[in-house]
């Protein structure tokens, strides 16, 4: 496909990220929202995704969704909470080139939805395939989420990462080697402007 001249893309991860975390309180945890009441943007999200584009990067978001083939919600309840976050970003102007979810999980309950799959993260599926379709440098990309998984994945393909401390999933990072961290996506959109010119 490939998008003019531009060859360079930021992934993000998006609950803890983009939107906040919900408190589940069935599991105590804090989890991606569940029900689209539940989802809203973060401070200062719209506008460093603003940021990020305005340095010349596509935005392709790369989550992982496992909560329908966990049986904790409907894969309706998560389609409107996309649909919701998506919204909420375009009345402010901010654009996502694509929105790339990964609804397994190998210890699901859901049938076909509960299983080792090649989409999710740690797995750099999503980036390589966005890689391919768009054209992209990838020593020239960057992956930021929350998570370690996130870190992996960004490594996996080969891109510059930054870990994002600020969500309090705190428990699922810690054990992986960002190039950077970050405490919330606008401190990731400086990093990235700040090193838009440099390559792995």
């Amino acid at each position: 496909m490939g998008i003019g001249k531009i060859s360079r893309a930021v992934f993000l991860d998006r609950d803890g990220v983009i939107n906040a975390l919900a408190l589940n309180p069935d599991t105590g945890q804090w989890e991606s929202p569940h029900r689209p009441e539940d989802a809203r943007l973060l401070d200062g999200a719209a506008q460093a995704l603003k940021d990020i584009a305005a340095a010349g990067y596509l935005i392709f978001v790369v989550s992982n969704q496992p909560s329908f083939a966990k049986g904790k919600t409907s894969l309706e309840n998560l389609r409107l909470v996309h649909d919701k976050l998506e919204a909420e970003l375009s009345r402010e102007g901010a654009r996502v080139e694509r929105f790339c979810y990964c609804y397994h999980h190998p210890q699901g309950v859901v049938e076909g939805y509960s299983k080792v799959c090649d989409c999710r993260k740690p797995g750099a599926y999503f980036l390589l395939e966005v890689q391919r379709e768009y054209n992209l440098d990838l020593r020239a990309c960057w992956m930021a989420g929350d998570r370690d998984s996130d870190v992996e994945c960004g490594r996996a393909a080969g891109v510059r990462t930054i870990l994002v401390t600020g969500s309090p999933d705190g428990a699922r990072r810690g054990a992986s080697e960002p190039d950077f961290t970050a405490r919330d996506l606008k401190e990731t959109a400086e990093i990235i402007s700040k090193h838009k010119g440099d390559t792995i």
